[in-house]
C-alpha cells in the first residue's frame, strides 16, 4: 500500500439520524486521504449509509463534525457540501432515467461556470461507453452502465472526495470488477474514494483501508489486507473465516 496522502475528508464523533433524539450513528469517525480508497463494512442496520448521508448533508448531525478540505461543513446543505468538493453517488435513484446521458451529465455539472464543455469532454473520454450512447435515455442503459453514468455525473464538479453507497448492488460479477477497477483508477488520479459495500470481500480487495461499523459505532479499522486476513472479521462480516483460512 502506498504512503497515505493528505487527509481530505474527516468525520469526527458524528451522531446522526433521521429523527432528532433517535440517532442511528453514535459517534462514528473516519478519515479518507487523497488517492485512497476506504470501504465501510458492517451488518445491516449498522448506520453505514446514514453516516454517508450525514457527511453529504442529507441527514441531520446532532453532534460531532465533518471537515472537508480543511473546511468545517457540518450541518451544511447538500449543495453546499458539493460546492465544497464532495461527490455523492446514492445506491438508488442515482440517474434521471427520462433524461439522456448527456442531459444527466449536464445536470451533474449544474454548479459549473464556464467549464461545462471541458468537463463533458473529460467525462466522455473517461467513460467511452457513455460517449457512444450520449443521446440515449438513461433508462436504456444496463445496470453497470447506469452506475458508470452515476459516477461520471458525480465527477462533473471535479470533487476531491467521491462517496458511493453500494455501487455494485445487483450487478453481474464482471461488471462488479469493472466498477471496483474504475474506483481504483479514480484514486490513482488523486481522488479520495469512500464507499459502503455489502460485497465486503470484493471491496476490501480493491481498498487501502477498511472500517467496520457496528450499531453506529467504529468497531474495527485498519489496512484492508489485514481485515481480509483476520479470521474474526471473516467470520463476522465477510461470510467466512477470512481469506487465508478460506484458501487453506
Amino acid at each position: 500500500m502506498a504512503e497515505r496522502g493528505e487527509v481530505v475528508l474527516r468525520a469526527e464523533q458524528v451522531v446522526a439520524g433521521y429523527v432528532k433524539g433517535l440517532p442511528i450513528v453514535h459517534g462514528a469517525s473516519l478519515e479518507v486521504a487523497h488517492g485512497e480508497v476506504v470501504t465501510i463494512i458492517g451488518p445491516n442496520g449498522a448506520g453505514k449509509s446514514t453516516l454517508m448521508k450525514a457527511i453529504a448533508g442529507l441527514v441531520g448531525i446532532e453532534s460531532g463534525r465533518v471537515v472537508l478540505r480543511g473546511q468545517d461543513v457540518t450541518g451544511r446543505s447538500a449543495d453546499q457540501v458539493v460546492s465544497a468538493g464532495l461527490g455523492y453517488v446514492p445506491q438508488t435513484g442515482n440517474v434521471f432515467t427520462t433524461l439522456t446521458i448527456h442531459e444527466n451529465l449536464r445536470v451533474g455539472g449544474h454548479l459549473l461556470r464556464g467549464e461545462m464543455a471541458a468537463r463533458l469532454e473529460r467525462a466522455y473520454q473517461s467513460f467511452p461507453v457513455l460517449a457512444q450512447k450520449r443521446a440515449d435515455r438513461a433508462r436504456t442503459l444496463s445496470g453497470g452502465q447506469r452506475q458508470m453514468l452515476a459516477i461520471a455525473r458525480a465527477l462533473m464538479t471535479d470533487p476531491s472526495v467521491v462517496m458511493l453507497d453500494e455501487p455494485t448492488a445487483g450487478l453481474a460479477p464482471k461488471v462488479v470488477q469493472e466498477v471496483f477497477e474504475r474506483l481504483r483508477v479514480l484514486a490513482g488520479q488523486g481522488v479520495a474514494v469512500l464507499l459502503v459495500e455489502q460485497n465486503a470481500k470484493g471491496a476490501l480487495r480493491h481498498s487501502d483501508r477498511g472500517i467496520v461499523l457496528v450499531e453506529g459505532r467504529n468497531h474495527l479499522e485498519g489496512p484492508a489486507a489485514a481485515l481480509l486476513a483476520d479470521p474474526a472479521v471473516g467470520a463476522a462480516f465477510l461470510g467466512g473465516a477470512g481469506v487465508r483460512r478460506a484458501a487453506a
